[in-house]
């Protein structure tokens, strides 16, 4: 049996916050169960509370302990003003509770304590620093007092890392973020960088991205992956994968058939239709030919099995410019898992969350996002946070 290393996280009561809790439920016309609700506790709990302070185990503030036994009598005036102020009494209570459960920088330092204050002053500044254990007077001095050195570096900071977010157009997290920091020549933190971000409420466009599955899978004999057998890449032009994506536009579908250099993750060619056929997958093929000439027999092509790649006026391209072509495994679509990762990016950064007037405005939308964004622009975490267009620059030089 595997060792409990998180065990469930209980809360501890102030021994005056359960004599409180006690001696408002032993008032007249007060239910044990109802001052349970409202102090959000478990009655058993309280219940167990009340047997203690009955054996003189929980002691208040020396005040008369109220009998258990409760004679029925008509409510007074008074006993129901008494009820009101029992009712607000039970409303504080239930406000303290919270607080115990949202105040874990009790015993962090009085920064912390005092920004805790800060946030939740409309339950009362004095009450407040009663429960932290700090003086009003020093809370008001503290919100009084100037931004520290660091304070005022972080603001100069966030600043640049607004501007890389807005830049991106809220596609990147903090870890590209970063690396665009060292790329301007400020070095800081990884984890400052986070830090800022998240109060800031900066969040990257990342989401869990699903790809439609087909019905039945393809099973043939006739193809082989070769690049299982081959080594990794040293150069452009010597391994380009592709791949078919759905795309739902207006609740129709349109499909983008793509072509990426596997060794620099440069998009080469891309084509987007509504129908999902050999033209599709031949006009990305040879946009991508028309601005590469790969040396004859040296180019592998890696698909998937689809017969958009398998027909046969695809194989006579392929042929025809000297290009093998490799194929996943059945049922193996990880054996394409860069073309799935370009998909993953372009759904994540570009299509969720975002509306498409029609056909137009999409092809518009993805030609800004591949031609300008993604090949130029993208820091990309595979070639060392660097784009595709700069990454084979820096390969030629």
């Amino acid at each position: 049996m595997p060792k409990y290393t998180k065990p469930r996280k209980t809360w501890e009561y102030s021994t005056d916050f359960k004599v409180k809790a006690v001696r408002l439920s032993l008032k007249d016309g007060i239910q044990v169960k109802s001052v349970a609700e409202g102090l959000d506790i478990h009655p058993f709990v309280l219940s167990r509370w009340r047997k203690e302070y009955r054996e003189g185990k929980l002691q208040g503030d020396g005040q008369k302990r109220v009998s258990l036994i409760k004679e029925k009598r008509t409510p007074s005036a008074k006993a129901l003003t008494e009820n009101a102020q029992l009712k607000k009494e039970n409303e504080r209570l239930k406000q303290e509770n919270e607080l115990l459960k949202k105040a874990t920088v009790s015993c962090g330092t009085p920064s912390e304590r005092f920004g805790f204050i800060q946030r939740y002053r409309e339950l009362g500044v004095a009450r407040l620093c009663r429960w932290l254990e700090v003086s009003p007077s020093g809370f008001y001095a503290w919100e009084k007092r100037e931004a520290s050195k660091r304070q005022c570096q972080d603001q100069v900071l966030l600043r640049r890392i607004t501007e890389i977010f807005h830049k991106s157009d809220g596609r990147y997290g903090s870890p590209r973020v970063h690396k665009a920091l060292q790329a301007m020549g400020i070095y800081v933190g990884r984890k400052r960088v986070e830090r800022l971000m998240r109060v800031a409420g900066l969040k990257g466009r990342v989401v869990r991205v699903t790809r439609r599955q087909p019905g039945l899978k393809r099973f043939k004999a006739q193809g082989k992956n070769l690049l299982r057998d081959m080594a990794e890449p040293t150069g452009i032009d010597q391994v380009w994968v592709g791949d078919v994506t759905y795309l739902k536009l207006n609740g129709r579908w349109q499909y983008l058939a793509t072509v990426m250099d596997y060794y620099s993750r440069r998009i080469l060619g891309w084509s987007l239709s509504d129908s999902r056929n050999s033209e599709l997958t031949l006009s990305a093929m040879r946009y991508a030919l028309r601005k590469r000439e790969p040396v004859r027999g040296r180019l592998v092509f890696h698909t998937d099995r689809g017969i958009e790649y398998m027909n046969g006026e695809f194989q006579i391209l392929l042929k025809t410019k000297g290009i093998r072509h490799s194929v996943n495994r059945p049922g193996q679509c990880t054996d394409n898992a860069r073309m799935e990762s370009f998909f993953h990016s372009l759904k994540a950064e570009l299509i969720r969350g975002s509306a498409f007037n029609g056909v137009r405005a999409l092809r518009s939308a993805l030609s800004r996002y591949v031609n300008k964004f993604y090949n130029e622009c993208r820091l990309h975490s595979g070639i060392g946070y660097m784009s595709p267009v700069e990454y084979e620059r820096s390969v030629v030089l």
